[in-house]
């Protein structure tokens, strides 16, 4: 009996330590809670293939590595709602959220606004047909096959769909044939392209970007009709990372000036030309919204 009990010791012992060796060799946390990671894990939405989205963000992290003096890593979870689970259980250090994601890790996490683009504050979506379609306007789709991006996208789904009711009175399930989900920007584009569905709605910076590079070719598609502007992506942060590392992470994003060379080519990678302070204010209507949409409080 006296073995068993030593032996159960021995384990419980063995398997503190394993877990002790671990946590800290990822993290460290001061007496205050605050966490102080050796490698800064950077969560950013799939909007894009993987290898689309490390080489749009992979500068950005080699110029927050050399301003702040941390190693960065880039995390491209499986979809909206893993990016939020990964941030929800202390598995990324800094997220690069929509508009609907981040109020829902607000709402869920306490996830914390640090920065936005200077194009955030007024985003836009895009609805995009065929260049040969005959359609002028959404009211001609009527019966068709509509394609949104993500379910949890801001730009992709939530503001479109929102856009829809308020502005042009179309409930989706209700006019359209059908309404599917791609789960990416790129993919609905190419869905209406390829004549999978016949409208779809996606973010304009990144058709912009899927044109300049050549993913898509002028004459591919046009836009049939675009929504008003509305805030939307924003870098965010866990309550419990050191404020050291927040304050370092909030001035290198706003030391980033679009008349010196090297820092204007890592902006225009990614649709930019400066940052701006973020505030939870700022997405309050968006909190409105997901909330009568239903989407906060779920993952």
């Amino acid at each position: 009996m006296a073995k068993r009990h030593g032996l159960t010791l021995l384990i419980i012992f063995v398997t503190v330590v394993a877990v002790s060796v671990y946590y800290t060799a990822d993290t460290k946390r001061t007496n205050s809670g605050m966490a102080t990671p050796s490698v800064v894990r950077v969560g950013v939405l799939p909007e894009m293939s993987e290898s689309d989205l490390r080489q749009r963000y992979e500068p950005l992290l080699q110029y927050l590595s050399k301003q702040t003096s941390f190693e960065y890593t880039l995390v491209v979870p499986a979809d909206y709602a893993e990016l939020l689970r990964l941030f929800g259980t202390g598995e990324i250090d800094l997220a690069l959220f929509g508009g609907a994601t981040f109020v829902q890790a607000n709402d869920l996490h306490q996830a914390q606004p640090l920065v936005m683009r200077d194009v955030d504050t007024r985003f836009i979506s895009v609805f995009l047909v065929r260049h040969n379609d005959p359609a002028t306007e959404v009211s001609d789709l009527k019966d068709r096959v509509l394609a949104f991006g993500s379910s949890l996208s801001t730009s992709g789904h939530l503001m479109p769909r929102y856009f829809l009711q308020q502005n042009k009175r179309i409930i989706p399930e209700n006019f359209f044939g059908q309404v599917v989900y791609s789960g990416a920007h790129d993919k609905t584009a190419y869905m209406v392209r390829d004549g999978e569905a016949d409208i779809g709605a996606v973010n304009a910076e990144i058709v912009n970007c899927m044109l300049r590079d050549g993913r898509l070719k002028q004459g591919d598609l046009r836009v049939v009709w675009q929504t008003p502007p509305y805030p939307n992506y924003v870098w965010a942060v866990p309550q419990h990372l050191n404020e050291d590392i927040k304050t370092k992470l909030r001035d290198a994003y706003l030391q980033l000036d679009y008349n010196d060379e090297h820092h204007r080519q890592i902006l225009a990678g990614i649709g930019a030309t400066s940052f701006l302070p973020a505030g939870i204010r700022q997405f309050q209507p968006l909190q409105q919204i997901a909330a009568d949409l239903e989407l906060l409080g779920t993952e």
